[in-house]
């Protein structure tokens, strides 16, 4: 029987960006962890993770649909109930900004962050405290008020096949862990090991928004505060383990926390969601559609208008 050590999934979509993460991921532990790779070709050269602690690996051929997503649901799936606590990863390159490359490497490396044990603090702080279901990066815990318009349809659709107490309403008042990679506990994503998931995903054809994959993106926090655990982010890490000192807190005691140290407005990549959307939520529609129907030039100078136009220029008020 395999013993239960921390899993990591990657879903591989460019080999050359996985590449890169092999040496992050075994620079990260100095004990033992699984690996469990998820990639669209069987014949696709992978670089290996040149570790003494690689415990395990697994390689799953799937189908080249539901981004990130989607293969990791088959992976959990795959796995079953072998292990406790898992890292999801994937070879982010947002092809559609300038600035991939490196958001990618500000989630990854605020998820493998060491600490003074011999892995990254937020598995320590995991296995510490059993009352947190998931760590998202650092400043990527971010409010969904206004950023479930574009999903609202498919999101409505896995709640009810999920069978998830849960309202559109009450999903606004939460939160979600932006660029989909996060530090989980099994047993609180459980849900998402549905086998009637995999119906939900549509073919590939370059979308930006409006999919499966970007409605499971917004449901992943709240479906683990819904089993019961707390989910928190990066920055928090360290305020909670202090907070616990030698013993455990209960999961109010991590959302106390968690909520007077997480700083969304501290994330460099994604920008507080503007007053103007969140009043005219059509109007996102429309700035959607624009953005996939037009040339990038026009976009391009589209989104510096549009920038410019919304952007809140004062701190919005508590009423």
């Amino acid at each position: 029987m395999r013993p239960d050590v921390p899993v990591v999934f990657v879903h591989v979509h460019y080999p050359d960006v996985w590449a890169e993460m092999a040496l992050e991921l075994a620079a990260a532990f100095d004990r033992p962890f699984g690996l469990v790779l998820t990639c669209r070709d069987a014949a696709m050269s992978l670089a290996a993770v040149e570790s003494p602690h690689l415990a395990f690996q697994r390689r799953l051929t799937v189908e080249n649909r539901g981004r990130d997503v989607l293969p990791f649901t088959a992976a959990l799936r795959d796995l079953g109930p072998s292990f406790t606590i898992g890292l999801k990863l994937h070879t982010k390159r947002s092809v559609h900004r300038e600035d991939g490359e490196g958001w990618r490497r500000y989630l990854t490396g605020s998820l493998l962050e060491r600490g003074d044990g011999t892995g990254p603090k937020a598995l320590d702080l995991m296995e510490r405290e059993p009352a947190i279901g998931l760590i998202a990066p650092r400043a990527h815990l971010l409010p969904l008020q206004g950023r479930i318009v574009l999903n609202a349809w498919i999101i409505r659709r896995m709640i009810r096949l999920m069978g998830m107490p849960l309202t559109m309403p009450d999903l606004e008042t939460r939160r979600f862990a932006a660029g989909s990679m996060f530090w989980f506990r099994r047993e609180a994503l459980t849900h998402f090991e549905n086998p009637d998931l995999p119906g939900l995903f549509a073919p590939e054809k370059g979308q930006l928004d409006g999919t499966a994959a970007h409605g499971a993106e917004r449901l992943f926090a709240a479906v683990v505060e819904l089993e019961g655990f707390a989910a928190t982010a990066a920055e928090a890490v360290d305020s909670i383990a202090k907070a616990a000192g030698e013993g455990s807190l209960s999961k109010a005691e991590i959302d106390a926390v968690s909520d007077a140290t997480i700083d969304d407005a501290a994330n460099p990549f994604i920008l507080p969601m503007a007053r103007f959307w969140r009043r005219h939520p059509y109007a996102l529609i429309a700035a959607h559609q624009l953005y996939t129907r037009s040339p990038k030039p026009v976009w391009r100078l589209a989104r510096r208008l549009l920038k410019h136009f919304t952007v809140d220029r004062e701190p919005a008020g508590r009423g």
